[in-house]
């Protein structure tokens, strides 16, 4: 089990709503923020950069996660996301 799958998806989904609109960053450092509808999120406000509820459960599962590891649909993203620190 991962670090990250200790922590509770509601919890980690509440600080991802908490953090909603502040920057955030990918591994290569470009600069990003979302907002939270419903059970999914929009990267930069862009429906295309659409990431659900079950995205950021799934890749929590994973270990010492990157993008490569994540292989999801906007895994950049995603990585940059759970691994901060204000996230988990």
């Amino acid at each position: 089990m991962s670090f990250w799958k200790k922590k509770n998806i509601h919890d980690v989904w509440a600080n991802i709503c908490k953090y909603e609109g502040e920057a955030f960053f990918t591994v290569t450092n470009v600069e990003y923020n979302y907002v939270v509808k419903d059970n999914y999120i929009l990267i930069n406000n862009d429906l295309r950069r659409k990431i659900t509820k079950a995205y950021i459960e799934k890749a929590l599962e994973i270990e010492n996660p990157t993008p490569s590891k994540i292989n999801l649909r906007c895994q950049s993203y995603i990585c940059g996301i759970i691994t901060d620190s204000r996230i988990v």
